[in-house]
């Protein structure tokens, strides 16, 4: 099971998801630990903390 952390960018309209540009970020996480100490550190980095937020997604196996 992976774990993933998307941006959460905030616009007057509404918001938009996206990965982030790190490499371990688009590859995912196995432990929920590593991807809960990747956003900290992307909050850290973040130039704009007033319109961006960090959220963690699960991959789950669903099938139609």
């Amino acid at each position: 099971m992976k774990y993933f952390v998307l941006e959460k960018f905030k616009y007057m309209r509404g918001y938009e998801h996206s990965l982030p540009q790190n490499e371990m970020c688009k590859n995912g996480f196995k432990d929920l630990k590593k991807a809960e100490a990747a956003i900290v550190a992307l909050e850290f980095l973040n130039h704009r903390p007033d319109m961006v937020s960090f959220i963690i997604v699960q991959e789950t196996d669903a099938k139609n």
